[in-house]
Formats: C-alpha cells, sequence, structure tokens
C-alpha cells in the first residue's frame, strides 16, 4: 500500500496546517478538511501502476482529508478503513485516495464529495436543491447498489459488513450520486454464516435489535440501519430528529411501527415532495400510491426483528426500481418535452404569444398528443424569479388535483432546462375580455357565460376549498361552444384564513379594477373577494365594456363602484346597459340578474351572497328569460300540441 501514501507536510501544506478555514467537518473519530493535493489515480488499478513504474500516475484534485483522534479506537479504525477500502472500486463507494501515518498522526484523504452528507441535507444545512420523490428511491437504489458490492464475495474482495449505515455517512456528489462512506468499524468476512462478536459498534438509533441482543454477525445488521435511513428519506427527518422525542418516547422505530398498524405510514411522508415540481400533479400529496406503497413495504421488511426475515439487498435492489417504475410511469404521462413546446410556438416566437401577465406569457401551438396534433395553450413562466416558480408550482397543484367543466383543463406541464411551463386545454374565443362589445353575442350566450364562471367559482370555493385571488375577464377562457374555464390560478389559496392581497399592485395587468375594497382597510382577501370579482364581470357582461375604461383614475370611477351606486340610487341600470343586446333582455330576469350582481359588490362580506347562491339566482334569471322566448315560440303555432300545454302550464305556475 506504498503507492497510497502521502508525506504529513504535503497534507500540513494543503490544509495551511489543518486551518479552521479548510475545517469542513467532525463526527466521532476525528476531524475534517477540504484540500487541493496530489495523489495517486484512483482510476488506474495498483496492477497497471506497478508496470508503468516509471509514468507519472499521480493527480491533483480536492479531496476529503480526515484526521483521526489519536486512540485505540481511531488506530483500529484507520487500519481498517485502509485494509477495507483498499479493494473496493465501486461508484457507490466513496474512494481512499491516500493516507500518511508518520508519528502520531493518523491521516485519511478521500475523493472530495461536494454534495456532503445526507445528514447535511436533512438538517438543512446543504438545501441547494429540492430532492423530488424520483431523486430519493434513486439516492436508495444507490445505497442499495453500494451495499450490494459490500455484501458479495468477488475474486480477492471478501464480504464487507459496513456497521454504521447512517445518513452521516452517505455522502452525496455533485451528481447527487449517493456513495457509502466511512468504514473504520467494517468487519471482513468469508461466508455470511453467523458469527459472534464481544464488541457491539455502531450508533445507536440505527441499531439492529437482534445484533445487539446476541452479538450476531450478519449482512442483515446493514440491512436494518438501511431500513432507518430509507425511513429518514421519505420522511425528510433524520432518526434522532427531536420531533420523535427520542428521550421520552421508544423513538423512531416505534413511531414507524405504530403508524404501520393504524395503515397511516403516509403521515411520515416528507411535505418537501408536495412541493416537489414533478410530482405536483399527481394524487395523494405529489405521489404515485403504487410507488410509495412499493416504498413502504420494502424499507419496513428491512426493519424486521429477526435478521433472517430481512430481504437480501438484491432484493430491496429489486423493489426499489419497482417504486421507480412506477412514478416515472405516472409522471411520463403528464410531461411534455421542452423540444416539443419549442416546435409548437416558434421557440416562444412573440407572433404565437396571446397575452402575458407580471411573471408569465401565453402562447398557442400545437402539440403532438395520442399520435395527433392537439392545439394548446403554452403558459410559460419566467425563468429567473422565485415568485414565478411559486406561482407555477400553485397552478399546476391545483390544475392537477381539481377538474371541472368550468376550470379550463391541464394538458400536461415541462420542467425543463430551467423552464417552468404548463399546457391548458385551448380555448377557440379565447378569453372573455375579448368579447364583451361584440353585438352576436347574445344575451342568452352572456347569461350562460355568467351562470358558467359562477358555477366554476363555486366548485373552487366548496370543493376545491380555494380562493381564486384574481377574477376578472381576461382569466375567463371561452371554448367553441362558448362555455367558460377559470384559469390563471397561480395565485390561489386555501379557503381556511383570510389572506394578504398579492395582486392589488398588479394594475398594470388588469387587476385593479376587479380587487375587492376592503383589501385596502384590512390588508387581506377572503372567499367573499372573489364574489365582488365575480360581480364586476356580471356587471362587464351586462354593461360591454370592460371595468377599467379609459380615463379610469381610480377604483371609485371603475365599472363595480359606478354601476353599484346607479343600481342602489335607481334600482336601474339602463344608461349603462349594452346597446346590442338591450332589446333581448326580458325585464323579470334583468331584475333578478341585477339584484345578485350588485349584491356581489356590496361592502361588507356578511352582506355578499356566496357563490352557492349567485348560482341559484342567476339560473333563475335564466330560467325566466327562457321562459320569454318559449312563450313568444308559442304564440306562432296555430295548434298547440300537449307538450306545449305542459310547458305553458310550467310557465303560468
Amino acid at each position: 500500500m506504498d503507492h497510497l501514501k502521502i508525506r504529513l507536510s504535503d497534507i500540513e501544506l494543503a490544509t495551511n496546517n489543518f486551518s479552521t478555514t479548510n475545517y469542513i467537518g467532525s463526527g466521532g473519530y476525528g476531524t475534517v478538511y477540504k484540500a487541493e493535493i496530489d495523489h495517486i489515480d484512483g482510476s488506474i488499478s495498483s496492477a497497471t501502476q506497478a508496470k508503468n513504474s516509471d509514468v507519472p500516475l499521480k493527480r491533483r484534485s480536492v479531496v476529503a482529508i480526515k484526521r483521526l483522534f489519536i486512540g485505540q479506537e481511531g488506530e483500529e479504525g484507520f487500519f481498517t478503513e485502509i485494509k477495507m477500502l483498499t479493494n473496493c472500486k465501486h461508484r457507490n463507494i466513496v474512494p481512499l485516495l491516500g493516507f500518511c501515518e508518520e508519528g502520531p498522526e493518523r491521516i485519511l484523504v478521500y475523493e472530495y464529495v461536494s454534495n456532503g452528507s445526507l445528514s447535511d441535507y436533512f438538517e438543512k444545512i446543504n438545501k441547494t436543491k429540492r430532492l423530488t420523490w424520483a431523486d430519493r428511491i434513486q439516492i436508495c437504489l444507490d445505497i442499495a447498489h453500494g451495499l450490494d458490492y459490500l455484501h458479495s464475495s468477488t475474486g480477492d474482495k471478501q464480504i464487507i459488513i459496513h456497521r454504521d449505515i447512517k445518513s452521516d455517512n452517505i455522502l452525496l456528489d455533485n451528481n447527487w450520486v449517493a456513495k457509502i462512506a466511512d468504514f473504520g468499524l467494517s468487519k471482513l468476512r468469508t461466508t455470511d454464516h453467523t458469527q459472534n462478536t464481544l464488541r457491539i459498534a455502531g450508533t445507536k438509533v440505527y441499531l439492529d435489535p437482534e445484533y445487539v441482543k446476541t452479538g450476531n454477525l450478519k449482512k442483515g445488521i446493514d440491512i436494518y440501519s438501511f431500513g432507518v435511513v430509507m425511513f429518514e428519506i421519505v420522511s425528510g427527518k433524520l432518526a434522532y430528529d427531536s420531533s420523535y422525542d427520542v428521550n421520552n418516547e421508544k423513538g423512531f422505530r416505534s413511531i414507524i411501527q405504530k403508524y404501520f398498524d393504524e395503515g397511516t405510514l403516509k403521515k411520515l411522508v416528507d411535505p418537501d415532495l408536495i412541493e416537489a415540481t414533478e410530482n405536483i400533479f399527481m394524487p395523494n400529496g405529489g405521489l404515485d400510491k403504487k410507488s410509495l406503497d412499493t416504498f413502504f413495504d420494502i424499507a419496513y421488511k428491512c426493519l424486521a426483528d429477526t435478521q433472517d426475515e430481512r430481504p437480501t439487498t438484491q432484493d430491496v435492489i429489486r423493489e426499489l426500481e419497482k417504486a421507480l417504475h412506477y412514478h416515472e410511469k405516472r409522471k411520463d404521462g403528464f410531461h411534455i418535452s421542452i423540444k416539443d413546446i419549442n416546435l409548437s410556438t416558434k421557440n416562444f416566437n412573440d407572433d404565437m404569444c396571446i397575452r402575458e401577465g407580471r411573471y408569465w406569457k401565453q402562447y398557442e401551438g400545437e402539440i403532438p398528443l395520442a399520435d395527433r396534433l392537439t392545439t394548446v395553450i403554452v403558459k410559460r413562466w419566467d425563468k429567473n424569479s422565485s415568485q414565478a416558480h411559486h406561482q407555477y408550482l400553485t397552478e399546476l397543484k391545483v390544475l392537477s388535483k381539481r377538474k371541472h367543466e368550468n376550470v379550463v383543463a391541464l394538458v400536461g406541464h415541462c420542467n425543463e432546462s430551467g423552464e417552468r411551463i404548463i399546457l391548458y386545454e385551448h380555448a377557440t374565443n379565447r378569453s372573455l375580455d375579448k368579447h364583451l362589445d361584440n353585438v352576436n353575442l347574445t344575451w342568452r350566450k352572456r347569461f350562460k357565460i355568467c351562470v358558467g364562471i359562477a358555477t366554476g367559482l363555486k366548485f373552487l370555493h366548496e370543493d376545491a376549498k380555494m380562493i381564486h385571488r384574481d377574477i376578472k375577464s381576461s382569466s375567463i377562457l371561452l371554448d367553441a361552444d362558448w362555455e367558460p374555464k377559470i384559469c390563471n390560478l397561480e395565485l390561489s389559496s386555501k379557503s381556511i384564513e383570510m389572506l394578504k392581497v398579492e395582486h392589488a399592485t398588479d394594475n398594470a395587468y388588469g387587476s385593479l379594477g376587479y380587487l375587492d375594497p376592503l383589501h385596502e382597510k384590512q390588508g387581506s382577501l377572503a372567499v367573499r373577494s372573489d364574489l365582488y370579482s365575480l360581480g364586476v364581470i356580471l356587471m362587464e357582461i351586462l354593461c360591454g365594456r370592460l371595468a377599467w375604461g379609459e380615463g379610469c383614475k381610480d377604483h371609485s370611477e371603475s365599472l363595480g363602484p359606478l354601476a353599484k351606486r346607479q343600481y342602489e340610487r335607481t334600482k336601474k341600470l339602463d344608461g349603462l346597459v349594452c346597446e346590442g343586446i338591450k332589446e333581448q333582455i326580458l325585464s323579470l330576469s334583468f331584475i333578478t340578474f341585477a339584484s345578485i350582481a350588485a349584491q356581489c359588490l356590496r361592502e361588507q362580506y356578511s352582506e355578499r351572497p356566496n357563490s352557492s347562491e349567485v348560482v341559484v339566482q342567476l339560473k333563475k334569471a335564466l330560467e325566466t328569460q327562457t321562459y320569454r322566448v318559449y312563450v313568444l315560440r308559442l304564440s306562432s303555432y296555430n295548434v298547440m300540441t300537449f307538450g306545449d300545454m305542459v310547458g305553458l302550464a310550467e310557465i303560468c305556475k
């Protein structure tokens, strides 16, 4: 092993004599420093080095230098680690690059693993990346492959039992590939037959109970510890996290057992997984059920009471690959490639842009879906804004879980190359604000649009338990049959409490005319703030004009307050009604419509109707309008059928 020796003077020079500026951490057996140093190229075998002794085989790289504490355990761990790692060459094992044994110093030099340990990640020391469910399964697979290599006997390599598998000893490289580290407590074996050891070694919360009782030294020791790590990875918390109150309770293992017995293991799932971008559209908190169940099943089996009941590393790998497959299969059904999107939008050409907001632009394009080209709306978010990222996640989460005929349908999404893109179903007639002054849009069609918007809002409030927070005519899409679809849900939030207003400053994009005036007094929005915005849209549809018209200087001059003042003063809106539809409106229908619209615009939340009441009143007004058409049709008949008589009887009621 002489070729692995590194001089102490070289190490002292590289670490600035073990200075605090090079210090990166410490453990039970030593301190670790980051440095740049010359060492033997670990990618070249010792046999090759021997044959080419006159060829310089060293290279310079950034390394991790572990300076062991002096003592019997440190001394033993030093020689054990050299012995173990000299013959270990695997992508999921941290390679030993060299060592130093001069005087009292015992130093190990490893490949530097840039993203730290799993424990660093879960303790928020290193949070540069949000680990998705696929990332976490892959990390478990990496560990399992590393363990499988250790537990296999090949050539001159004996079975290695690590004895200290834990999140502290799982390191993550720059590509987030997991590597097993710290072999100071490891044991070499020729077979996996039971062998007893008098000295129990390991870390308490990860220790195999059978090993603690009997001293049985078998592969199952590492499998148990790995099971604990798998539960840490899915929960986002370390086994010794204070929330588990290890001292007063039985600890992490007993909590897992309790949830397993209750059938509620999903309570352990890390809330961060719900926010993971590629999973947000899936049910059950962003995770595919089959994938999660498969993962939980194999992780729980690793924690079996006896070593013989536990799965092998091959069993674990097979089940984790299944879990990843279930996840990927579900994910691919919603993912649209950036290549297809670039083609459909001509690389986001401005000519394809149909609308823009504060943090996004919408484009029309044709995407290949189910072997045919499908026209969609492509909503592309600002790459460089954290607020855009949050809004993208919000809208994707809502649309993936909430489906209704009056809420725009999600076609897919893209999260590649830094892009955040949502694809909607296409709306042939685009947005409502483009048609307010369209004289060909009859009163009956307008009425049906109003009922559809109110019905979609009722769904969001009562079924989805959401506040939209930015209802306006440009956020209402119209399909080929003029059926309205509520879109732009990026500001929506749960309706449990009143929320601080976010779109009050968004007047550049037309939100100010729809904003509940109460936000100025209370600085927040509630469920019935959406009703105020709906009231404004109802007035726009009736009056055939946008809420924020030309010359509008402040909110009091916009359509909502203007219509409210006139209605309260005269109970009429004659001067405001769109000229092209006046003659189509039945007075009784108009009275009901104007009344419910005006109620939505009332000053106090308690005075406004809820969305269900609006739907009931609008449908009643639409029925009245429909009966008028029916009676006019009857008057042109010389003979009344039985069906006509029944219809007339209903009207008379």
